[in-house]
Protein backbone atom coordinates (compact mmCIF):
# COMPACT_ATOMS: atom_id res chain seq x y z
CA UNK A 1 0.00 0.00 0.00
CA UNK A 2 0.85 3.29 -0.98
CA UNK A 3 2.23 5.82 1.80
CA UNK A 4 0.37 8.24 3.23
CA UNK A 5 1.61 12.10 3.31
CA UNK A 6 1.56 14.51 6.05
CA UNK A 7 3.35 18.14 5.09
CA UNK A 8 3.25 19.86 7.86
CA UNK A 9 4.49 23.70 7.41
CA UNK A 10 4.56 26.69 9.35
CA UNK A 11 5.65 30.51 8.11
CA UNK A 12 8.49 32.46 9.09
CA UNK A 13 9.88 29.77 11.30
CA UNK A 14 13.76 31.01 11.13
CA UNK A 15 15.34 27.35 11.09
CA UNK A 16 17.78 27.96 14.41
CA UNK A 17 14.58 28.24 16.64
CA UNK A 18 13.95 25.23 17.37
CA UNK A 19 15.06 22.59 20.04
CA UNK A 20 16.05 19.94 17.86
CA UNK A 21 18.13 22.53 15.88
CA UNK A 22 20.30 23.66 19.33
CA UNK A 23 18.00 26.24 20.82
CA UNK A 24 18.32 25.63 24.71
CA UNK A 25 15.77 27.92 25.85
CA UNK A 26 12.21 27.50 22.93
CA UNK A 27 10.34 24.78 23.47
CA UNK A 28 9.40 22.83 20.80
CA UNK A 29 9.28 19.19 22.24
CA UNK A 30 7.10 17.94 19.71
CA UNK A 31 8.96 18.43 17.00
CA UNK A 32 11.87 17.41 18.69
CA UNK A 33 10.43 14.07 19.57
CA UNK A 34 9.67 14.26 15.81
CA UNK A 35 13.31 15.29 15.03
CA UNK A 36 14.11 12.04 16.91
CA UNK A 37 13.11 10.01 14.24
CA UNK A 38 13.63 12.12 11.24
CA UNK A 39 16.45 12.53 8.64
CA UNK A 40 17.16 16.30 9.77
CA UNK A 41 18.47 18.88 6.82
CA UNK A 42 20.62 21.28 8.19
CA UNK A 43 21.20 23.22 5.12
CA UNK A 44 17.57 23.29 3.57
CA UNK A 45 16.88 26.40 1.81
CA UNK A 46 13.74 27.87 -0.07
CA UNK A 47 13.49 29.06 -3.40
CA UNK A 48 12.22 32.64 -2.42
CA UNK A 49 12.02 34.04 1.01
CA UNK A 50 8.43 35.16 0.93
CA UNK A 51 5.40 33.50 1.54
CA UNK A 52 3.47 33.18 -2.19
CA UNK A 53 6.83 32.63 -4.02
CA UNK A 54 8.53 30.33 -1.96
CA UNK A 55 4.81 28.21 -1.11
CA UNK A 56 4.44 28.48 -5.86
CA UNK A 57 7.55 26.85 -5.95
CA UNK A 58 7.01 23.92 -3.30
CA UNK A 59 4.13 23.26 -5.00
CA UNK A 60 5.25 23.47 -8.59
CA UNK A 61 8.91 21.67 -7.58
CA UNK A 62 10.19 24.70 -9.91
CA UNK A 63 12.05 27.73 -9.46
CA UNK A 64 10.94 31.15 -9.55
CA UNK A 65 11.17 31.92 -12.83
CA UNK A 66 10.12 28.38 -13.92
CA UNK A 67 6.90 29.22 -12.39
CA UNK A 68 5.88 33.25 -12.27
CA UNK A 69 6.47 33.19 -8.28
CA UNK A 70 7.64 36.64 -8.92
CA UNK A 71 6.45 38.00 -5.22
CA UNK A 72 3.54 37.91 -3.21
CA UNK A 73 0.31 37.57 -4.32
CA UNK A 74 1.07 35.92 -8.36
CA UNK A 75 -1.18 33.08 -9.37
CA UNK A 76 -0.21 29.63 -10.59
CA UNK A 77 -0.86 29.49 -13.60
CA UNK A 78 -2.60 26.06 -15.46
CA UNK A 79 0.39 24.71 -17.32
CA UNK A 80 2.11 23.79 -14.39
CA UNK A 81 1.16 20.48 -13.08
CA UNK A 82 1.50 21.31 -9.14
CA UNK A 83 2.23 18.49 -6.12
CA UNK A 84 -0.92 17.78 -5.22
CA UNK A 85 -2.58 17.53 -8.31
CA UNK A 86 -0.36 15.13 -9.46
CA UNK A 87 -0.88 13.14 -6.22
CA UNK A 88 -4.62 13.24 -7.40
CA UNK A 89 -4.72 12.00 -10.75
CA UNK A 90 -2.47 9.18 -9.09
CA UNK A 91 -5.08 8.20 -6.97
CA UNK A 92 -4.73 10.25 -3.28
CA UNK A 93 -6.80 11.69 -1.20
CA UNK A 94 -5.73 15.09 -1.08
CA UNK A 95 -6.51 18.07 1.38
CA UNK A 96 -5.04 21.19 2.41
CA UNK A 97 -5.81 22.97 5.54
CA UNK A 98 -4.79 26.25 6.48
CA UNK A 99 -2.84 29.18 5.14
CA UNK A 100 -1.81 29.11 1.33
CA UNK A 101 -1.84 32.36 -0.31
CA UNK A 102 -2.96 31.43 -3.44
CA UNK A 103 -3.82 34.32 -5.99
CA UNK A 104 -6.73 34.37 -8.56
CA UNK A 105 -9.80 32.25 -8.76
CA UNK A 106 -8.16 28.83 -8.34
CA UNK A 107 -7.93 28.44 -4.74
CA UNK A 108 -7.56 24.78 -4.63
CA UNK A 109 -4.07 24.40 -7.11
CA UNK A 110 -5.33 20.46 -7.10
CA UNK A 111 -6.04 19.95 -3.35
CA UNK A 112 -9.75 18.40 -3.64
CA UNK A 113 -10.54 19.20 -0.18
CA UNK A 114 -10.13 22.57 1.41
CA UNK A 115 -12.09 22.66 4.60
CA UNK A 116 -10.49 25.30 5.81
CA UNK A 117 -7.58 28.27 4.84
CA UNK A 118 -7.44 31.68 3.10
CA UNK A 119 -9.65 30.40 0.53
CA UNK A 120 -10.72 34.73 0.08
CA UNK A 121 -6.83 35.12 -0.50
CA UNK A 122 -6.96 36.95 2.83
CA UNK A 123 -3.76 35.99 3.76
CA UNK A 124 -4.98 33.74 6.63
CA UNK A 125 -2.92 35.78 9.01
CA UNK A 126 -5.29 37.45 12.33
CA UNK A 127 -4.54 41.23 12.59
CA UNK A 128 -3.91 41.91 15.84
CA UNK A 129 -4.74 44.68 17.58
CA UNK A 130 -8.02 43.74 16.37
CA UNK A 131 -8.97 47.07 15.44
CA UNK A 132 -5.87 47.13 12.96
CA UNK A 133 -7.85 45.08 10.67
CA UNK A 134 -7.66 44.58 7.94
CA UNK A 135 -3.72 45.29 8.04
CA UNK A 136 -1.51 43.92 10.97
CA UNK A 137 2.32 44.91 12.57
CA UNK A 138 5.17 43.11 13.57
CA UNK A 139 7.45 43.69 16.17
CA UNK A 140 5.54 47.11 16.82
CA UNK A 141 2.63 44.91 18.34
CA UNK A 142 3.95 41.98 19.73
CA UNK A 143 2.75 40.33 22.49
CA UNK A 144 -0.61 38.59 23.98
CA UNK A 145 -3.08 37.82 21.54
CA UNK A 146 -6.49 39.12 21.73
CA UNK A 147 -8.48 36.77 20.06
CA UNK A 148 -9.85 33.56 22.15
CA UNK A 149 -7.80 30.58 21.90
CA UNK A 150 -10.46 28.51 20.16
CA UNK A 151 -10.34 30.89 17.33
CA UNK A 152 -7.05 31.12 16.53
CA UNK A 153 -6.25 30.01 12.98
CA UNK A 154 -3.24 27.22 14.50
CA UNK A 155 -6.09 26.04 16.78
CA UNK A 156 -8.29 25.72 14.20
CA UNK A 157 -5.94 24.04 11.32
CA UNK A 158 -5.08 21.42 13.68
CA UNK A 159 -8.40 20.14 14.68
CA UNK A 160 -9.82 20.06 10.73
CA UNK A 161 -6.76 18.65 9.42
CA UNK A 162 -7.12 15.67 12.16
CA UNK A 163 -10.76 15.56 11.32
CA UNK A 164 -10.40 15.17 7.63
CA UNK A 165 -8.01 12.30 8.08
CA UNK A 166 -10.04 10.46 11.12
CA UNK A 167 -13.04 11.07 8.24
CA UNK A 168 -11.10 9.43 5.77
CA UNK A 169 -9.76 6.30 7.16
CA UNK A 170 -13.67 5.53 8.29
CA UNK A 171 -15.16 6.05 4.78
CA UNK A 172 -12.06 5.06 2.85
CA UNK A 173 -9.38 3.67 4.89
CA UNK A 174 -7.56 1.69 1.53
CA UNK A 175 -7.43 5.49 -0.08
CA UNK A 176 -3.97 6.78 0.81
CA UNK A 177 -4.26 10.37 1.19
CA UNK A 178 -1.78 13.35 1.00
CA UNK A 179 -2.84 15.92 3.71
CA UNK A 180 -1.22 19.85 4.22
CA UNK A 181 -1.63 21.45 7.60
CA UNK A 182 -0.60 25.26 6.89
CA UNK A 183 -0.15 27.20 10.13
CA UNK A 184 -0.18 30.78 9.95
CA UNK A 185 2.86 31.29 13.25
CA UNK A 186 5.19 32.15 13.91
CA UNK A 187 4.88 35.14 11.32
CA UNK A 188 3.33 38.37 12.35
CA UNK A 189 2.01 39.41 13.80
CA UNK A 190 3.63 38.43 17.14
CA UNK A 191 1.14 37.30 19.44
CA UNK A 192 0.39 34.07 21.02
CA UNK A 193 -1.60 32.72 24.24
CA UNK A 194 -0.43 35.22 27.42
CA UNK A 195 0.90 31.51 29.35
CA UNK A 196 3.15 31.30 26.34
CA UNK A 197 4.57 35.24 25.91
CA UNK A 198 5.05 35.42 29.56
CA UNK A 199 7.23 32.07 29.92
CA UNK A 200 10.09 33.95 27.64
CA UNK A 201 9.76 37.08 29.32
CA UNK A 202 13.53 38.56 30.08
CA UNK A 203 14.87 35.18 28.49
CA UNK A 204 15.36 35.68 24.87
CA UNK A 205 18.82 36.66 24.31
CA UNK A 206 19.80 39.46 21.93
CA UNK A 207 20.35 39.44 18.38
CA UNK A 208 23.56 37.19 18.06
CA UNK A 209 24.64 39.53 14.71
CA UNK A 210 24.11 43.41 15.79
CA UNK A 211 23.24 45.49 13.48
CA UNK A 212 25.76 47.50 10.78
CA UNK A 213 26.63 50.61 10.51
CA UNK A 214 24.62 51.94 7.88
CA UNK A 215 27.13 53.57 5.91
CA UNK A 216 28.36 49.89 5.62
CA UNK A 217 25.76 48.25 4.18
CA UNK A 218 25.51 46.62 0.61
CA UNK A 219 22.62 48.38 -1.52
CA UNK A 220 20.16 46.25 -2.13
CA UNK A 221 20.10 46.10 2.40
CA UNK A 222 20.46 49.74 2.47
CA UNK A 223 18.01 50.56 -0.16
CA UNK A 224 15.13 48.38 0.77
CA UNK A 225 15.31 47.93 4.44
CA UNK A 226 16.71 51.13 5.46
CA UNK A 227 14.03 53.36 6.74
CA UNK A 228 12.85 50.01 8.59
CA UNK A 229 15.72 50.00 10.83
CA UNK A 230 15.11 53.00 12.73
CA UNK A 231 11.76 52.19 13.66
CA UNK A 232 12.27 49.17 15.67
CA UNK A 233 13.41 50.32 19.22
CA UNK A 234 15.23 48.01 21.31
CA UNK A 235 12.50 47.75 23.74
CA UNK A 236 10.55 46.18 20.55
CA UNK A 237 13.37 44.60 19.60
CA UNK A 238 13.19 42.56 23.40
CA UNK A 239 9.54 42.03 23.36
CA UNK A 240 8.73 41.27 19.43
CA UNK A 241 11.97 38.32 20.24
CA UNK A 242 10.05 36.79 23.23
CA UNK A 243 6.68 36.50 21.19
CA UNK A 244 8.34 34.97 18.47
CA UNK A 245 9.70 32.41 20.84
CA UNK A 246 6.47 32.10 22.12
CA UNK A 247 4.46 31.74 18.37
CA UNK A 248 6.98 28.95 17.92
CA UNK A 249 6.24 27.25 21.19
CA UNK A 250 2.51 27.51 20.91
CA UNK A 251 2.71 25.90 17.31
CA UNK A 252 4.80 23.19 18.21
CA UNK A 253 1.89 22.39 20.46
CA UNK A 254 -0.84 22.72 17.85
CA UNK A 255 1.24 20.71 15.55
CA UNK A 256 1.56 17.95 19.05
CA UNK A 257 -1.45 18.18 18.88
CA UNK A 258 -2.24 16.94 15.31
CA UNK A 259 0.73 14.06 15.65
CA UNK A 260 -0.81 12.75 19.32
CA UNK A 261 -4.13 12.64 17.67
CA UNK A 262 -3.10 10.86 14.27
CA UNK A 263 -0.58 8.49 16.59
CA UNK A 264 -3.28 7.13 18.95
CA UNK A 265 -5.49 6.31 15.68
CA UNK A 266 -2.60 4.37 14.25
CA UNK A 267 -2.67 6.76 11.07
CA UNK A 268 1.20 7.56 11.13
CA UNK A 269 2.00 3.92 10.84
CA UNK A 270 2.13 3.99 7.37
CA UNK A 271 3.00 8.09 6.46
CA UNK A 272 5.50 9.81 5.08
CA UNK A 273 5.72 12.80 7.84
CA UNK A 274 7.34 16.23 6.80
CA UNK A 275 7.61 19.14 8.73
CA UNK A 276 9.53 22.68 7.21
CA UNK A 277 8.22 25.93 7.19
CA UNK A 278 8.05 28.28 4.18
CA UNK A 279 10.73 30.78 4.88
CA UNK A 280 12.50 32.08 7.83
CA UNK A 281 12.66 35.59 9.99
CA UNK A 282 15.39 37.40 10.74
CA UNK A 283 14.60 38.52 14.03
CA UNK A 284 16.32 41.53 14.43
CA UNK A 285 19.62 39.70 13.28
CA UNK A 286 21.88 42.21 11.30
CA UNK A 287 19.43 44.77 12.41
CA UNK A 288 16.81 42.90 9.75
CA UNK A 289 13.71 41.87 10.30
CA UNK A 290 10.98 40.26 8.37
CA UNK A 291 12.25 37.98 5.15
CA UNK A 292 13.29 38.87 1.74
CA UNK A 293 17.09 38.80 2.59
CA UNK A 294 20.09 36.08 1.19
CA UNK A 295 21.01 35.36 4.95
CA UNK A 296 20.62 31.97 6.24
CA UNK A 297 17.83 33.56 9.26
CA UNK A 298 15.48 34.13 5.86
CA UNK A 299 16.20 31.82 3.27
CA UNK A 300 16.72 29.57 5.15
CA UNK A 301 14.50 26.27 6.67
CA UNK A 302 13.96 24.28 9.41
CA UNK A 303 13.26 20.41 7.41
CA UNK A 304 12.51 17.18 9.39
CA UNK A 305 11.38 14.05 7.08
CA UNK A 306 10.36 10.84 8.90
CA UNK A 307 8.21 7.59 7.85
CA UNK A 308 8.58 4.90 5.26
CA UNK A 309 11.77 4.34 2.82
CA UNK A 310 12.88 6.91 4.82
CA UNK A 311 16.41 5.76 7.62
CA UNK A 312 14.75 5.31 11.06
CA UNK A 313 15.87 7.37 13.70
CA UNK A 314 18.19 10.61 14.43
CA UNK A 315 20.38 11.43 10.95
CA UNK A 316 21.33 14.93 9.51
CA UNK A 317 22.41 15.95 6.10
CA UNK A 318 23.99 18.68 5.91
CA UNK A 319 24.29 19.05 1.82
CA UNK A 320 21.96 21.65 0.39
CA UNK A 321 18.57 20.65 0.18
CA UNK A 322 15.94 23.14 -1.64
CA UNK A 323 12.00 23.30 -1.05
CA UNK A 324 11.46 22.64 -4.51
CA UNK A 325 13.02 18.82 -4.23
CA UNK A 326 9.61 17.67 -2.02
CA UNK A 327 7.39 17.44 -4.97
CA UNK A 328 10.40 14.49 -6.39
CA UNK A 329 10.85 13.38 -3.70
CA UNK A 330 7.80 12.86 -2.21
CA UNK A 331 6.94 11.02 -5.49
CA UNK A 332 9.92 8.55 -5.50
CA UNK A 333 8.71 7.87 -1.97
CA UNK A 334 5.27 6.83 -2.93
CA UNK A 335 6.60 5.37 -5.98
CA UNK A 336 4.99 7.50 -8.54
CA UNK A 337 6.30 8.83 -11.50
CA UNK A 338 8.12 12.56 -11.60
CA UNK A 339 6.61 14.99 -13.98
CA UNK A 340 9.07 16.11 -16.44
CA UNK A 341 10.45 19.45 -16.44
CA UNK A 342 10.89 19.99 -12.65
CA UNK A 343 13.65 21.94 -10.97
CA UNK A 344 13.48 20.16 -7.88
CA UNK A 345 15.19 16.65 -7.59
CA UNK A 346 14.64 13.45 -5.74
CA UNK A 347 16.47 12.70 -2.41
CA UNK A 348 14.51 9.74 -1.75
CA UNK A 349 17.56 7.32 -2.46
CA UNK A 350 19.92 9.53 0.31
CA UNK A 351 17.24 9.34 2.66
CA UNK A 352 16.84 5.17 2.14
CA UNK A 353 20.79 5.88 3.16
CA UNK A 354 21.96 9.18 4.61
CA UNK A 355 25.72 9.11 5.18
CA UNK A 356 26.51 6.93 2.55
CA UNK A 357 24.73 8.05 -0.48
CA UNK A 358 25.73 11.17 -2.40
CA UNK A 359 23.74 14.28 -3.12
CA UNK A 360 21.81 14.87 -5.77
CA UNK A 361 22.15 18.16 -5.34
CA UNK A 362 25.75 20.33 -5.54
CA UNK A 363 23.80 23.67 -5.08
CA UNK A 364 20.64 25.26 -4.21
CA UNK A 365 19.13 28.27 -5.25
CA UNK A 366 17.36 31.10 -3.77
CA UNK A 367 16.12 34.69 -5.46
CA UNK A 368 14.18 37.47 -4.56
CA UNK A 369 12.38 40.41 -7.19
CA UNK A 370 11.12 43.28 -4.91
CA UNK A 371 10.16 44.93 -8.13
CA UNK A 372 7.62 41.66 -8.93
CA UNK A 373 5.09 42.67 -6.57
CA UNK A 374 1.79 42.11 -8.29
CA UNK A 375 -0.15 45.06 -6.37
CA UNK A 376 2.02 47.91 -6.92
CA UNK A 377 1.87 50.44 -3.89
CA UNK A 378 3.45 53.52 -3.25
CA UNK A 379 6.48 52.17 -2.14
CA UNK A 380 6.81 49.56 -4.90
CA UNK A 381 9.78 48.96 -6.73
CA UNK A 382 10.53 50.13 -9.93
CA UNK A 383 11.65 47.76 -12.71
CA UNK A 384 14.83 49.99 -13.59
CA UNK A 385 15.72 50.82 -9.85
CA UNK A 386 19.38 49.49 -8.79
CA UNK A 387 19.59 46.83 -6.22
CA UNK A 388 16.07 45.49 -6.33
CA UNK A 389 16.95 41.76 -6.97
CA UNK A 390 19.09 38.91 -5.51
CA UNK A 391 20.13 35.62 -6.59
CA UNK A 392 21.76 32.91 -4.43
CA UNK A 393 23.22 29.72 -4.93
CA UNK A 394 23.89 27.91 -1.36
CA UNK A 395 26.30 24.68 -1.04
CA UNK A 396 27.67 22.62 1.79
CA UNK A 397 29.78 25.18 3.13
CA UNK A 398 29.79 28.34 0.90
CA UNK A 399 26.93 31.23 -0.56
CA UNK A 400 27.30 33.39 -3.41
CA UNK A 401 25.12 36.03 -3.57
CA UNK A 402 24.34 38.07 -6.92
CA UNK A 403 22.26 41.35 -6.41
CA UNK A 404 21.31 42.57 -9.98
CA UNK A 405 23.11 45.76 -10.78
CA UNK A 406 25.74 45.87 -8.08
CA UNK A 407 28.48 43.67 -6.37
CA UNK A 408 28.51 39.91 -5.46
CA UNK A 409 29.53 38.72 -1.81
CA UNK A 410 30.73 35.29 -1.25
CA UNK A 411 30.56 33.89 2.39
CA UNK A 412 31.97 31.15 4.57
CA UNK A 413 29.36 29.04 6.04
CA UNK A 414 31.73 26.68 7.56
CA UNK A 415 33.64 29.40 9.65
CA UNK A 416 31.14 32.55 9.56
CA UNK A 417 27.51 30.97 9.64
CA UNK A 418 26.28 34.75 10.79
CA UNK A 419 27.31 35.81 6.98
CA UNK A 420 29.41 38.78 8.65
CA UNK A 421 32.66 38.60 6.13
CA UNK A 422 31.83 38.97 2.49
CA UNK A 423 34.82 37.45 0.62
CA UNK A 424 34.10 37.76 -2.52
CA UNK A 425 36.84 40.33 -3.28
CA UNK A 426 39.64 38.21 -2.09
CA UNK A 427 41.90 36.92 -4.92
CA UNK A 428 42.25 33.58 -2.93
CA UNK A 429 38.29 33.02 -3.59
CA UNK A 430 38.54 34.12 -7.21
CA UNK A 431 37.94 30.26 -8.75
CA UNK A 432 35.30 29.56 -6.55
CA UNK A 433 33.55 32.95 -7.15
CA UNK A 434 33.65 32.21 -10.57
CA UNK A 435 32.54 28.35 -10.42
CA UNK A 436 29.44 29.19 -7.99
CA UNK A 437 28.63 32.32 -10.55
CA UNK A 438 28.46 29.88 -13.39
CA UNK A 439 26.50 27.61 -11.94
CA UNK A 440 24.02 30.32 -10.63
CA UNK A 441 23.31 31.92 -14.04
CA UNK A 442 23.37 28.90 -15.86
CA UNK A 443 20.08 29.23 -17.80
CA UNK A 444 19.38 32.60 -15.94
CA UNK A 445 20.02 35.75 -17.08
CA UNK A 446 18.63 39.24 -15.40
CA UNK A 447 17.31 40.61 -18.84
CA UNK A 448 14.72 37.04 -19.57
CA UNK A 449 13.53 37.81 -16.19
CA UNK A 450 12.41 40.90 -16.98
CA UNK A 451 10.68 40.03 -20.49
CA UNK A 452 9.32 37.08 -18.35
CA UNK A 453 7.93 39.18 -15.91
CA UNK A 454 6.43 42.03 -18.51
CA UNK A 455 5.07 38.60 -20.17
CA UNK A 456 3.25 37.00 -17.04
CA UNK A 457 1.94 40.70 -15.91
CA UNK A 458 0.03 40.49 -19.47
CA UNK A 459 -1.68 37.38 -18.97
CA UNK A 460 -2.44 36.99 -15.42
CA UNK A 461 -5.41 39.66 -15.34
CA UNK A 462 -7.16 36.41 -16.89
CA UNK A 463 -7.07 33.96 -13.74
CA UNK A 464 -8.22 36.92 -11.06
CA UNK A 465 -11.02 35.85 -9.23
CA UNK A 466 -13.01 38.77 -9.38
CA UNK A 467 -14.06 38.55 -5.69
CA UNK A 468 -12.42 40.95 -2.71
CA UNK A 469 -11.02 39.36 0.60
CA UNK A 470 -13.15 39.62 3.34
CA UNK A 471 -11.84 38.59 6.80
CA UNK A 472 -8.11 36.48 6.67
CA UNK A 473 -9.53 32.41 6.74
CA UNK A 474 -13.26 30.97 5.66
CA UNK A 475 -14.61 27.82 5.87
CA UNK A 476 -15.76 25.76 3.04
CA UNK A 477 -18.32 23.07 3.63
CA UNK A 478 -19.00 20.32 1.59
CA UNK A 479 -21.14 21.72 -1.32
CA UNK A 480 -18.92 24.33 -2.05
CA UNK A 481 -20.32 27.09 -0.09
CA UNK A 482 -17.71 29.24 1.40
CA UNK A 483 -18.28 31.50 4.52
CA UNK A 484 -16.09 33.58 6.81
CA UNK A 485 -14.46 32.28 9.74
CA UNK A 486 -13.82 35.73 11.52
CA UNK A 487 -16.45 37.86 10.43
CA UNK A 488 -17.85 38.34 13.82
CA UNK A 489 -14.55 38.76 15.22
CA UNK A 490 -13.31 41.55 12.45
CA UNK A 491 -17.00 42.79 11.38
CA UNK A 492 -15.75 42.17 8.25
CA UNK A 493 -15.63 45.54 6.26
CA UNK A 494 -13.53 47.45 4.32
CA UNK A 495 -11.61 49.55 6.87
CA UNK A 496 -9.40 52.77 6.93
CA UNK A 497 -6.10 51.75 6.99
CA UNK A 498 -3.81 53.12 10.04
CA UNK A 499 -0.05 54.38 9.16
CA UNK A 500 1.36 51.64 11.68
CA UNK A 501 0.01 48.76 10.40
CA UNK A 502 3.34 47.66 8.73
CA UNK A 503 3.59 44.01 8.75
CA UNK A 504 1.19 43.17 5.97
CA UNK A 505 -1.95 44.44 4.18
CA UNK A 506 -4.79 42.30 2.96
CA UNK A 507 -5.03 43.79 -0.67
CA UNK A 508 -7.55 45.91 -1.41
CA UNK A 509 -7.56 44.75 -5.08
CA UNK A 510 -8.76 42.01 -6.78
CA UNK A 511 -7.61 39.21 -6.48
Amino acid sequence: MRPNILLIMTDQHTPRIAGFAGDPLVRTQHLDRLAERSVQFTGASCASPVCTPSRMCLLTGKEPHHCSAWNNHWIIFPEHLTWPAHFTAHGYRTCLVGKMHFGGRDQMQGFQVRPYGDLRHGLGHQPEPLEMFPGYAGAESAGITEIPESLLSDVVTTREALAFVLEHHDTDAELPWFVCASYTRPHPPFTAPGRYVRCYHGRVPEPAQKPADERLWEPYVGGLYGREFQRITPEQCTRAREAYYACVDFVDDCIGELLTGLEKEGLLDNTIVIYTSDHGEMLGEHGLWGKTVYHDPSMGVPLLMSGPGIREGHHEVHDPFSLVDLYPTACGLAGLPIPAGLDGVDFSGLLGSPGTSPSPRAFAFSSYYAYGVRMKGAASAAENEPYKAWRAAREMNWKYVEIEGGDPLLFDMANDPGETVDLAGRAEHAERRQSMRGALFGGFGWDDIHRKMAADRRKIGQFFSGKKPTTPNQYMLADGRVFDAEGELYAARWLYLPPEATGGIIPQQLG
